[in-house]
Parts: structure tokens; sequence; C-alpha cells
């Protein structure tokens, strides 16, 4: 029978919110807790049996290869870091070269192990341990918890996971405890992992789908109705047992009424766990072929241009960005570099331009970067501004949003995997047109160009890199995702099955209606540059300040697109159109 593994991640201050906890949890709770302790190497631990005084389970200091149970705690030995694999724990002498972090190593292992069985919490710590483990956790499907701030001694572990965003209970210790005891009878942590309650996998037809979608369409403007259906029954059975609701149709009356859950759901959906320099081989690639290719023989004018859509907060991007600033080296001035990053997620994308990561990126990123592209901010680094002002960061959603264009480099990986099959073949179409003549697409080591073939040449199949074909381009067909997955366009779906005879005036009436609310937005400007008319909806694109009005393009453009303006300005003028 499966049975939940919670992990626990604490330092200073941890032993009293450990030992509130445990004291709370019944005696037998058919789950098993792994306690990860920042422990010194100098002194012997008395943590196991400190914690056997608080609970009637078995508390045991973890050996090599020791096998899980439910109903028994197991305490990390000191100067150790600790993985999970088939219920079997593996300890590993720590790395002395590298900060500690313990409690991610773990609960990212766990996380991969278990998925939805998953479960970890962080207590009381000075530093950022567990705020990349709960990350994954949540991810993967896992439920997660941090103590309450203010009942800590140290805040600042629970406190840095929170700010994550991927923190469902925010409690004291003993809540937390009790909260865990409600969650262990819902059907979700009942069944083995990756397999979903009954009342989910039989229960979640299309039409209930559809009032899904629709609620989450109406309040954020997103339609998830192209997403894959495992992705999105999964992460609709973890917001359930979240809610402690074991009926769909309960949930949904819980949609209808609670903009919150509405929120927190579409959080879930668009959750995607992204790493600095995530699979090394692939970037040494970039630095030793790619770049390489790209800026041979490229003029002074001429940007380099890439795009990274699905970006979540911007560790792709800049890693990027790093990776090219260390090939060009002396060179980097005669280059005009602008990198793209675009998500769903506002939150992300802000996040992103502020270039601000908890210090646990050390696992990542090698000292020398950290010195060189990075600046320490308290338990944070910032990423170099020179770094920052190659990077813009937009909100985009590529299933229906106009792309970037003229792109050397589309970085697009991990994105596809949550897709459905004809919204990828349409998001493969949108890649060919935004790059130019044999531009590169590369994808995620699970991920390919699939029915798109015609499209994209692969040139190195181990690190997915794709060449773009001299294929025609056809029209994009932009607009509702929900018609792009029937093969309809927006115009396509609103058009009547016959054609009737129209008067002149009457298609002239007709398309102004089309044109006001279906064309993209768009201005009239004159030649310096002064709003006479708009078209469209151009909040996107626009943002009006307090104070005396203006009316000039350069003034109210948001500023990420004040890169694009220019240079697009400028050919206009110089093509006349």
């Amino acid at each position: 029978m499966t049975f939940p593994i919670v992990a626990i991640g604490s330092s200073a201050g941890g032993l009293e919110s450990l030992s509130e906890l445990l004291e709370t949890v019944p005696s037998r709770p058919d789950m098993a807790f792994i306690v990860v302790q920042h422990l010194s190497a100098e002194h012997e631990s008395f943590l196991s049996e400190l914690l056997g005084r608080k609970t009637q389970m078995s508390v045991q200091t973890i050996t090599d290869g020791m096998q899980v149970c439910p109903d028994h705690v197991y305490v990390i030995p000191p100067n150790t870091s600790l993985t999970i694999n088939e219920d079997v724990l593996h300890l590993r002498e720590r790395d002395r070269e590298r900060p500690h972090h313990p409690a991610d190593i773990l609960f990212i292992s766990l996380a991969e192990a278990r998925a939805d069985t998953a479960i970890g919490i962080v207590l009381s710590g000075g530093d950022a341990d567990g705020a990349l483990g709960v990350q994954s956790i949540k991810q993967q499907g896992g439920i997660t918890f941090a103590q309450e701030p203010t009942s800590a001694r140290f805040p600042s572990m629970p406190k840095n996971a929170i700010d994550t965003g991927c923190v469902d209970f925010v409690l004291r210790p003993k809540e937390i405890a009790r909260e865990l005891g409600r969650l262990r009878s819902h059907a979700y942590l009942r069944g083995p992992p990756h397999q979903l309650p009954e009342e989910v996998r039989v229960g979640l037809d299309e039409e209930t789908l559809g009032r899904i979608f629709r609620r989450l369409r109406a309040a954020h403007g997103v339609d998830f109705s192209h997403y894959k259906r495992s992705t999105i029954r999964r992460r609709l059975a973890r917001r359930m047992a979240v809610r402690k609701v074991d009926a769909l149709r309960e949930y949904l009356g819980v949609l209808e009424g609670d903009a919150a859950e509405v929120a927190a759901l579409y959080q879930d959906f668009l959750i995607r766990v992204t790493h600095f320099f995530r699979d090394p081989q692939t970037f040494d690639a970039l630095r030793s072929e790619i770049f390489p290719r790209l800026c041979e023989g490229r003029s002074a004018r001429e940007p380099l241009r890439v795009w990274v859509p699905g970006c979540a907060t911007g560790e792709e991007v800049y890693s990027i960005a790093i990776v090219l600033t260390e090939y060009l080296g002396d060179r980097l001035n005669q280059f005009r570099i602008q990198i793209f990053g675009s998500d769903l997620s506002e939150g992300a994308i802000e996040k992103a331009r502020a270039g601000l990561y908890l210090n646990t990126i050390v696992e990542e990123v090698s000292p020398e970067r950290l010195e060189r592209f990075f600046t320490k901010e308290d338990s944070h680094y910032r990423i170099a501004r020179r770094l920052r002002d190659l990077c813009i960061f937009s909100r985009q959603d590529v299933t229906r949003d106009p792309p970037f264009s003229k792109l050397d480099l589309i970085s697009c990986r991990n994105l596809l995997i949550y897709l459905g099959a004809s919204i990828q073949r349409r998001v493969m179409h949108v890649f060919h047109y935004a790059l130019r003549p044999s531009g590169l697409l590369m994808l995620g080591p699970s991920e390919s160009v699939g029915a798109a073939s015609e499209l994209f040449d692969l040139v190195d199949k181990s690190n997915r890199f794709y060449t773009r074909k001299a294929t025609p381009t056809a029209a994009l067909e932009l607009g509702r995702s929900e018609d792009l997955a029937n093969g309809r366009t927006e115009k396509q779906s609103s058009d009547a099955d016959n054609n009737p005879v129209v008067t002149e005036s009457a298609q002239r009436a007709a398309d102004r209606l089309l044109l006001s609310e279906y064309a993209p937005a768009s201005l009239l400007v004159d030649g310096a540059l002064n709003i006479l008319q708009i078209r469209g909806e151009t909040g996107r694109y626009l943002e009006f300040a307090s104070g005396a009005p203006s009316l000039n393009l350069n003034r109210v453009s948001r500023p990420e697109l004040l890169i694009e303006l220019s240079p697009a300005v400028a050919e206009a003028r110089e093509t006349g159109s």
C-alpha cells in the first residue's frame, strides 16, 4: 500500500518547531517523515534521541540504503546530503566546496521519486534552503507547507519558501500536523504515485473540463483547452486535495464562488520550474557551435535576436545571455544583442525583469559566473545590469499572440510537452514564421518538431537543435485557441455557413465591424510619432502615466517595447511600409 512521505527541512530554531509538529502528529499517521536539520559537522548529533521523546513513532538516524516505512521518523546524520529512490535512502558526504542545501537536495529527489505522494515542509531556519525544493515538489504534483514566519525563531527559511509562490499552506507547526491528518484521508494521497483518484480519472469529462476552462478564461483571459489532458487532470486533482474536496461537482461550486481558488488553479496550471544552465551540455554546444554560426559575417547594423517563449522567471534567458557574453568577449560591443523572454504569467515576468534569485542558485551557477555576472544582495543574487539590458521580457501567449520576428534563435524547452498535438503543430508554424532563413530552434530533451518536420531539419540530435527549412511560410492565423485546436481561425469560427448577396454599403459596415473586433492592435502616427488614431486593444503595448497627458508614441509605449520600437520606426520610414 502506498503511503505519503513527508520531508521536513529546518535549521536554526528548528528543534523547537520539529518538536511541536511531531508532538501533534498521531502515533500511527500512515506517513513516513524524513527530517533534514542543518547539523554541525564538528559535534555529535543527539537529534534522533531528542525527537524520540516527542513522538511514539520510531525515530532512527539514517544509514545508507535504509528502506523507508510508514509511521517512522528518519533523521539525517551530520555532514551528509540525502536522496531517495524507490523508497530507499542514499547518503553521501556533503560537498564542502559549495554552500550546503540538504533540504533542497532531498525535496528535489523526493519530488522525482514520489510525485503526488510527496509532501515538503519548511520550518524555522536562517537561510533559503528548501525554497528550490518546494517548487519541484509542487510542479510534480506534491503538497507543500511552510511555517508561519512570525511563529519561527528564524523566519528566513519559511519566508523564502513562501516567496516562491509554491507553498500551499502557511501554518504554525501544530496546525501543520493537523492539516497532514486531514490530507491523509483524501483520495489524492491514498493511491500510488502518478495515479489519479477515480473521481478525477473517470468523472472529469470534456463537458466538465469546458466549464472549468471557461471560468479560467473569463477570469484571466487564458484558454487552457489546448493543454494536455493528463497535465490538466493531475493539477485539478491536486487543487481538490488542497481544498479537501472529494467530488468534482463540489469543486466546480468552489470555482464558481471563490475568485481566490480560480487564481490558485490558474497558477497551478502555469507552474513550470526552470533553472540556470539546465542541461549544461546544451549550453556548451551553444557556445562552441551555435553562436559562432550565428555571429559569423554579421554586420553591426543587423541585431542578433533570440526568443525564449515560456521563459517563466527568466533563468533560461539569462543563461543564454551569459553564454553569449562569454563567447563574444571583447567583441560584445560590436553586436546589437536582443534576447526576448515571454510567458503567460505576469508575476513570473516581473520576477524575470527584476533578475533577483535566491542564493540557492549556487547549485547551478559556477563561482566564476556568480562573481562576473551577479551581485550579492542578502540571501539573493541579482543579475548584473549590463546583462539585464540585453534582455526584454513581456507577457505573451505563444498559442495566440503575434510572435517576435526576424529571429536568429528560438529556445523553447519543456513548453511543448504541456500542449496538445494540434496546438504543438500551430506553435511550430509560429516559430517557422518568426525565424529568419536558416534560423535555429532549440527544444527540450523530450521534445521534437513532431508532425511539422517539413518546416525544420534536425541538425543536432543530442541537444535538439533544428534549423529552419526554406519552406514557404503560410500567413499566421492567430485567435482563440479553442478554435485553433479545431483547425479554425477566429474569423472562420464566426463566418456564416452560406454566402448571401451583400450590398456594398453593408459590406463596408461589416468590414468596419470585423476590423474593430478582430484586427491586430495598430496606431496611426505622424512624422514626430504623435498618435493620430488608435485601432484595436492596445493596453498590452501602451501605458499612460498620471499627470499631463501625452500622445507621443515614445512616451506611452511600455518600457520593454522601446528597444523594438526604434528599429521598427526606422524601417517604416526607410521603406514607406
